[in-house]
């Protein structure tokens, strides 16, 4: 076998040597293909990337012995020796007589050119292997499916080619769902005043006028089910509505197998189940209505295969909390006009203690309560069933409402309320930062007054009225207020990522939800004999520098043209294409990519290794001082010294920062010139040592001197999502400051850093440290910037001040412990934490560290105020 594998297979001419690949023991001029092997997977990709967006979705593509799967992610300066390593890849494969297929992710390699068979034909040929490619564009869909967003005909996007044989057509969606082959009946394009499109889910209607869904946004992230087809209903920031005879009209025109198993999901944020039940009407039939917006849930998480969590979209296109009941069926009214209620089809409610429910989506608590998952949130009573006008409240992606049951005895209010308490830490951690407790409508002076204690002992949002009526969210002590909108929540969607071929191309703007990755399909390919000449790259992207590539203007490779064909007949002409977005805009790797460095989570290190504690200034024992440090929204003037301050490092921080605004567009806000400068702020300060020219040190000793980069580094925090919960921050040495003493306040003229303690795997301190253990307000999860997957970093902002609750000394095998609550900024009076409030903080401050948990970060380690 190892006579088809020629050695200088993909070698360039002697007249581009840049481009010849080494021989033994030469230095690669330049960026080159690399293999890398994960089980039955194998990605291709370029030795300048080592921080491949492609390569975390690898792991998810489903591979079986046998059939292994090819991803190609190289890009054009990379390319030389593309030919050679897949060329010895598939002469490996091919020599395993367990090995009788391969699937190769590569855009455009199904597509055929008028003088040449498609690259998977010839590959399948060369190595007597079946191949499965797409024809063009493909897109990396969360939860590890593969689509093709422009199939070169209707039945096409995926071929399986065999060696010698005739190419077969498998659809665009790999692995292919069972309602695939019926949904290549569905005619697409302008229906009345919308446009139907196919999307990786399933179909799309949306208005005329509408911007169609690309590559990079949500609509190309939600989950495949097998079984369910999705209709995205609506486009975001679309002003006309979908009229509901055209969604009549294309639900009676499906097949009936797909008008069986079909579910509506919101695409524009409205609520959806008006129209359904007009539809219903009018089709006689009931028909299933998301909450949300389905998304596949990651490895690991509990349930069933196929698992989904269906999230409310916020207006912006931002998932925000998991619905708790995620869909309804809706019945078309009777002959006497009277409609019954929408049943609950699926729902996310914790496993019952008490036993089953007599109703769907319903919990029983202790004491003989009820929780009931409404649309809007969820309901707490003596019984089961909701009044209607509990039930039939929409939702909304704001904040997960929770309402209990109107009653004027105090001993069943206390009790109701009882169980609720035990029920939140069981709810999903985004229905609980997004939760707000309402009144019910015309409760009395006792419900009201019952409901707002409950909201500051539980840190839930306290909501006067319905909204409907016009009141606001009222906060009445730190534990009350209104969580902010989350840029990326835990458990978020992940967005998918479009991989391109390198055809032709010219310059186009990327859509900015897009992670942008680029991967050159082969000048040439691996063929059984002899060296050849291969030619560079058509329209290959010039490289450029950092400083010269524009953050939203990216270099585009078009798709390879024509069709699928065999060495003896060609195809018919070309079938209608459908009418689809186009996956080239966002489908393509910014021309810094390649130089960019993914920054590395603070170092974290053994207890031996801590450094020894550096004087700073004393704790401050009076109230948050104004003018120590900057707060509030960086100016001009802020951001251009702060340029200058940082002109030596600023290019470094641009590329990360720039990947976390593609990943999570919320964190722009309303200038994406601003956020760069305030949220490259952030990154410096996470990447700097304590002791580094622009570390916490220096902001406390040299804070006049540095109070542009304080200024943004403060407006940069106010961009990244909120965090709530309990953090902890260790300090060396066993005693704790005499002034330290309870009703104290004490104040950080730099950024804190603490551990998020309600984080998985979160590290816990060594005994001998004092522990400084808090209760946020305005503390900021880093992970945006960091790729933090634990999540358990936190950042206060310079000029936080916390009053001291309690304190204790070291003693009994405990370490010495100061429990603090942030105290609010602005006219809100501080009010002391509830007893219980200051009971989780002392237990959580008792937490003994795990003989082989991990160590404890360094960055949250050092005197209290840095």
């Amino acid at each position: 076998m190892s006579s088809r594998i020629p050695r200088w297979f993909g070698r360039r001419t002697p007249a581009s040597p840049a481009a010849i690949t080494p021989g033994p023991g030469e230095t690669p001029a330049g960026p080159r293909t690399v293999l890398e092997a994960d089980g039955e997977r194998f990605l291709l990709r370029s030795s300048a990337d080592r921080a491949s967006t492609v390569a975390e979705l690898v792991r998810d593509l489903p591979a079986e012995p046998g059939r292994p799967v090819v991803v190609v992610d190289v890009t054009a300066d990379a390319a030389g020796n593309l030919g050679e390593e897949l060329g010895c890849l598939l002469g490996r494969l091919s020599a395993d007589p367990a090995c009788s297929a391969a699937r190769l992710v590569m855009s455009g390699a199904a597509a055929a050119t008028a003088e040449r068979l498609p690259l998977a034909q010839r590959l399948a040929d060369a190595w007597k292997l079946e191949i499965e490619a797409p024809d063009a564009p493909i897109v990396l869909v969360p939860g590890g499916g593969l689509y093709v967003a422009e199939p070169t005909t209707r039945a096409g996007g995926w071929w399986r080619f065999a060696p010698g044989g005739e190419p077969e057509a498998l659809g665009a969606r790999m692995p292919a769902p069972r309602w695939q082959r019926a949904l290549a009946r569905v005619p697409l394009g302008a229906l009345g005043g919308c446009v139907v499109q196919q999307i990786p889910a399933g179909l799309s209607l949306r208005p005329a006028g509408a911007t169609a869904p690309r590559t990079g946004e949500l609509a190309y992230a939600l989950a495949v089910h097998p079984e369910r087809l999705t209709l995205l209903v609506g486009s975001r920031g679309a002003s006309e509505e979908i009229i509901a005879e055209n969604l009549a009209t294309l639900l009676a025109g499906l097949p009936a197998e797909l008008r069986r198993s079909v579910r509506l999901a919101p695409g524009d944020g409205r609520d959806l189940l008006p129209i359904a039940e007009t539809v219903a009407d009018l089709l006689g039939t009931e028909i299933e209505v998301c909450t949300g917006l389905p998304f596949p849930l990651p490895d690991g998480a509990p349930g069933a295969a196929h698992a989904e969590s269906v999230r409310l979209n916020s207006p912006e296109g931002e998932p925000t909390w998991p619905a708790l009941l995620a869909s309804v069926v809706c019945a078309p009214a009777g002959p006497d006009g009277h409609r019954p209620a929408a049943r609950p089809a699926r729902w996310n409610l914790p496993d019952p203690v008490d036993g089953p429910a007599p109703e769907p989506a319903t919990l029983c608590l202790p004491d003989g309560a009820y929780a009931v998952a409404v649309r809007a949130g969820l309901w707490v009573g003596d019984s089961p069933v909701p009044p209607p006008e509990v039930r039939d409240r929409p939702a909304e992606a704001r904040a997960a409402r929770i309402e209990i049951a109107d009653t004027d005895d105090d001993t069943s209010r206390d009790r109701l309320l009882t169980s609720l308490a035990a029920l939140l830490p069981r709810l999903d951690e985004q229905v609980r930062e997004h939760a707000e407790i309402a009144a019910p409508k015309g409760a009395g002076p006792e419900t009201v007054g019952a409901l707002r204690r409950f909201s500051m002992r539980h840190g839930v949002a306290y909501v006067t009225g319905a909204r409907e009526e016009g009141t606001s969210v009222t906060s009445d002590d730190a534990g009350s207020t209104p969580s902010e909108p989350s840029a990326a929540p835990p458990g978020a969607p992940v967005r998918p990522v479009a991989l391109t071929s390198t055809s032709t191309g010219s310059p186009a703007p990327a859509t900015a939800e897009a992670t942008p990755v680029h991967v050159a399909a082969p000048a040439s390919e691996p063929r059984p004999s002899g060296p050849e000449e291969v030619p560079a790259p058509v329209g290959a992207p010039t490289k450029r520098s950092a400083a010269e590539a524009p953050a939203a203007v990216l270099t585009v490779p078009s798709v390879l043209a024509g069709r699928p064909a065999t060495g003896s007949a060609a195809r018919p002409a070309e079938e209608a294409r459908i009418p689809a977005p186009s996956a080239r805009a966002s489908a393509v790797r910014s021309e810094v990519h390649a130089t960019e460095s993914v920054p590395a989570p603070p170092a974290a290190m053994s207890t031996a290794a801590l450094p020894a504690a550096k004087p700073v200034p004393a704790p401050s024992l009076a109230p948050r001082r104004t003018g120590t440090a900057p707060t509030g929204v960086s100016s001009d003037g802020d951001r251009a010294a702060f340029r200058e301050l940082a002109s030596d490092v600023w290019e470094e921080h641009t590329g990360p920062v720039n990947q976390a605004l593609i990943r999570l567009p919320a964190l722009r806000g309303a200038g994406e010139a601003a956020a760069r400068a305030d949220l490259i702020a952030v990154h410096l300060y996470l990447t700097s040592p304590p002791d580094g020219p622009f570390g916490a040190h220096a902001l406390a000793e040299n804070a006049e001197e540095l109070r542009p980069y304080a200024a943004c580094l403060s407006s940069g925090l106010g961009r990244l999502p909120a965090l709530r919960g309990t953090l902890m921050r260790a300090v060396p040495g066993p005693d704790i400051p005499e002034d330290v003493v309870p009703g104290a306040f004490l104040h950080a003229d730099a950024p804190l850093d603490a551990v998020h303690l309600e984080a998985p795997n979160v590290p816990v301190p060594p005994t001998e440290f004092v522990r400084y253990v808090i209760r946020p307000l305005t503390a900021r999860r880093t992970s945006a910037l960091t790729r933090d997957g634990s999540g358990a970093a936190a950042l206060f902002a310079p000029g936080t001040a916390f009053s001291v609750l309690a304190r204790y000394a070291a003693g009994d095998g405990l370490p010495g412990r100061v429990l603090l609550a942030e105290v609010p900024s602005g006219a809100v009076p501080f009010r002391p934490p509830s007893d219980e409030v200051v009971a989780r903080l002392d237990t959580a401050s008792r937490r003994l560290p795990l003989p082989a948990g991990p160590p404890w970060p360094v960055r949250c380690t050092g005197p209290f105020t840095s």
